[in-house]
């Protein structure tokens, strides 16, 4: 909902403009838990990060998330400049990362980074970093006011950092209903 580039509250907005009869049920869970949820029909559609794509899932492209990694006051790395921070020293800090398959298990292993704690979901992650003791990934548009703040900064940003790229998901087969068809392309209008 902070993130500049989601415009999911417009696109429902419109969706019960044209369909205002109909309750929707909003969950939220773990990448796995939605494309399994989708797949097996337990939802109708699913907003989630690309990752690794499914054949049995149709993708309709939404909108992007700027991820950094981020430490917070009473880390040691905190008070240094970037100027000053070589990757390697970041790479050893202590990481939380996330402990589903997902985008950012992809960039840890590609930065080298070994995970000392596992988070599910960017609250957790975000408590960890703000304990001061570890470092972490999280959006830029989260962490923005703990940055305002004074209490997290992002580390080597240049480096350490990705784009998180989330779609619309539904299953292939059968094709989505005229309802969840409705929402599925005000959806992709909003992120137009």
């Amino acid at each position: 909902a902070s993130n500049p580039d989601c415009h999911i509250n417009r696109a429902f907005a419109a969706f019960d403009a044209r369909a205002p009869e109909v309750r929707p049920e909003i969950h939220v869970a773990p990448i796995n838990a939605i494309e399994r949820g989708v797949m097996e029909g337990r939802f109708h559609l699913g907003i989630i990060p690309n990752h690794r794509p499914s054949s049995s899932l149709d993708y309709f492209p939404l909108f992007r998330e700027q991820m950094y990694l981020y430490c917070a006051t009473g880390h040691p790395l905190f008070r240094v400049p970037d100027r000053q921070l070589q990757p390697a020293t970041v790479r050893e800090a202590k990481y939380v990362g996330i402990g589903y398959h997902s985008p950012n298990m992809k960039i840890t292993r590609e930065l080298g980074q070994t995970r000392h704690a596992t988070a599910y979901d960017q609250e957790a992650v975000a408590h960890l970093v703000l304990s001061g003791r570890y470092v972490g990934y999280l959006p830029e548009h989260y962490a923005g006011s703990f940055v305002d703040q004074g209490v997290m900064r992002p580390l080597l940003p240049g480096r350490f950092q990705y784009v998180c790229e989330f779609s619309a998901i539904v299953r292939h087969s059968p094709p989505p209903s005229r309802v969840v068809q409705t929402l599925l392309e005000e959806l992709v209008r909003a992120h137009a």
